[in-house]
C-alpha cells in the first residue's frame, strides 16, 4: 500500500527581515547559503547568526569530495539549526548538515537511515523548480562513479518550509527556465510513477497545469528571457513545491535517471539535463507501448490541443521557454550513449523502478543515440 505525507510545515512571508524575526534566529543557528541571494536584502556585516557561503566550497552541481569539505567546516561549531537560502545545491548540502559532528560522506551514504538526527532544518528555496525543500532527497555527483546519486533518508526532511518571493526576483533566467522545467518533469515523472496515489496526483496535476499556464503567459505577454515577477513568480514557486510534494511521496523517474550522468559529466544544469532527455524518454514509451492516455488528457485540456498531440505541443512550448540541444552539441557520441545506459541501469535503479514501463539497457542507449 502507497502512503502519502507532507513532512515540513509551509508557510509564505513577505521578505527575508520578516522570515528572521519570525525564526528568533541567534548565534545557535547557521545559515548557508549564496552571498549574490542575499547580499541585496540584508546588512552582511551585522547578521544575527553565522553564515557560510556554499560558493566558497562548491563552483556548480553538488559533489562528494566539496560536501566533505562543507561538513568538517560546519562540524566545528555545535550548531542547534541549519537555516538554508537557496537552490538546489544549497538545499541539498544542507540535509547532511543535520547529523552534527563526526559524519562524513561515506558514512551519510552507508548509515543515514540509522544516524540521529541532531538539528533541525529550514528551508527558503529561491528557485522555481528543485522542490528539495519538501523532500528527504540529496543528489551529489560522486566523483569516483562519475555519476549522481541520490541519498534518501527520514532524518533529512525539513522541519519548516517557507517560500520568500522577494529572494526569488534576483533568479537569472535561464536558473528560472531550467529549475521550472525540473519542476515540470518532478510532475509529469511522479504522476506516471507506479508509486503514486491519488492524493500525489493532486500535486502533479496542479503543478502541471500551472507551470504550463505560466509559460503561456510568459509567451503571450512576450516576457521570454526575464524572470517573472509578482504574482507569477510566486505562483511558479508553489508549483515547485506542489511537484516536490508529489515526487517526494511519487518518486521521479527515467528521464531524471538518464539526466544525472549527463549534469554529473558535463556539468550541465539538472532541468536542463532533464529537458535534454525528455522528449527522446517519452518516444521510447510511446514505442513500447506505455499508456500515456491520462497523462495526455490531462496535458490536453491546459495547452489546449487534442490528446495525442498534447506531448509534442509540450516540448514546443518548452522550447519557446528554452531552446533545447542535441546530445551530441553536448559532446556526447555514440560510445558516451553505452557508457551512460550502462551507468544509469547500475546505478539508478531507484528511479528506474518508477518507469511507466520496463526499460532494458538497450532501450536506455536507444534514447540516448535517438538524441545525439
Amino acid at each position: 500500500m502507497n502512503e502519502f505525507s507532507i513532512r515540513p510545515t509551509i508557510t509564505s512571508v513577505a521578505d527575508l527581515p520578516t522570515l528572521f524575526k519570525e525564526l528568533n534566529v541567534g548565534t545557535h543557528d547557521l545559515l548557508l547559503t549564496n552571498k549574490y541571494i542575499i547580499e541585496p536584502h540584508l546588512d552582511l556585516d551585522n547578521l544575527p547568526l553565522d553564515v557560510i557561503y556554499l560558493e566558497n566550497y562548491i563552483q556548480g552541481e553538488p559533489t562528494d569530495q566539496a560536501a566533505d569539505q562543507l561538513l568538517a567546516q560546519v562540524n566545528q561549531k555545535d550548531y542547534d539549526r541549519i537555516l538554508a537560502i537557496g537552490g538546489g545545491s544549497v538545499i541539498d548540502n544542507a540535509k547532511l548538515l543535520v547529523y552534527g559532528s563526526g559524519v562524513n560522506m561515506q558514512k551519510i551514504a552507508e548509515q543515514g537511515a540509522q544516524l540521529p538526527k541532531k538539528r533541525q532544518l529550514v528551508i527558503v528555496p529561491t528557485t522555481t523548480g528543485t522542490g528539495s525543500e519538501v523532500t528527504n532527497v540529496a543528489v551529489f555527483n560522486f566523483l569516483a562513479k562519475q555519476t549522481k546519486v541520490g541519498l534518501a533518508y527520514p532524518q533529512m526532511y525539513a522541519d519548516q518550509v517557507y517560500l520568500v518571493p522577494q529572494l526569488a526576483t534576483t533568479m537569472p533566467y535561464k536558473v528560472f527556465a531550467t529549475s521550472s522545467i525540473d519542476a515540470l518533469v518532478h510532475a509529469i515523472e511522479s504522476f506516471l510513477s507506479p508509486k503514486a496515489t491519488s492524493f500525489s496526483k493532486i500535486f502533479s496535476v496542479q503543478a502541471m497545469k500551472t507551470i504550463i499556464q505560466g509559460y503561456n503567459q510568459i509567451i503571450v505577454h512576450q516576457q521570454v528571457g526575464h524572470t517573472p515577477k509578482g504574482q507569477l513568480l510566486l505562483d511558479f514557486l508553489e508549483a515547485s513545491t506542489m511537484a516536490g510534494v508529489a515526487f517526494g511521496n511519487a518518486g521521479c523517474g527515467p528521464v531524471h535517471a538518464l539526466a544525472y550522468p549527463i549534469g554529473a559529466t558535463y556539468h550541465i544544469a539538472h532541468g536542463q539535463s532533464n529537458y535534454l532527455v525528455f522528449s527522446g524518454t517519452f518516444k521510447k514509451y510511446q514505442a513500447l507501448g506505455a499508456d500515456l492516455t491520462d497523462l495526455e488528457n490531462i496535458l490536453a485540456t491546459v495547452l489546449p490541443v487534442a490528446p495525442q498531440q498534447a506531448l509534442d505541443e509540450l516540448e514546443k512550448l518548452i522550447d519557446h521557454i528554452l531552446p533545447n540541444q542535441s546530445l551530441s552539441q553536448i559532446g556526447m557520441t555514440e560510445q558516451t550513449c553505452q557508457d551512460f545506459a550502462q551507468s544509469v541501469m547500475e546505478n539508478q535503479q531507484r528511479l528506474m523502478v518508477n518507469s511507466p514501463i520496463t526499460l532494458s539497457e538497450k532501450d536506455v542507449a536507444d534514447i540516448y543515440q535517438n538524441l545525439l
